[in-house]
């Protein structure tokens, strides 16, 4: 179950939310906090940003579903009158997958 929400789920959100930050003018900036995430135990910090990785493995995406969340939130950081709904529905869909993630692994 965890290897198709990873390969399948995982990569489909990560495909619209690139469509989504291009749209709202905000796709630098997630690359930017992507790359600069610190280390932490049990964390392999990103070398590149997301859009520059051509093949992700196994670890590579449970990286990935670990910080998603806070690299989103982050991007999407003072968000303007009209970003403002959408910004925080995108950030509701990530968060009810990432949450489906942990609870699946739980």
């Amino acid at each position: 179950m965890l290897h198709t929400v990873y390969l399948v789920l995982f990569k489909h959100m990560m495909d619209w939310i690139q469509g989504f930050l291009k749209k709202h003018g905000r796709l630098e900036a997630f690359d930017e906090v992507w790359k600069a995430l610190p280390p932490y135990s049990g964390f392999l910090v990103p070398k590149k940003a997301y859009r520059e990785v051509m093949q992700w493995q196994g670890k590579e995406m449970r990286n990935l579903g670990r910080c998603v969340l806070g690299v989103l939130a982050v991007a999407l950081h003072q968000p303007g009158s009209a970003q403002r709904i959408p910004l925080k529905c995108a950030l509701g869909c990530v968060r009810a997958l990432v949450d489906f993630n942990m609870m699946a692994q739980y």
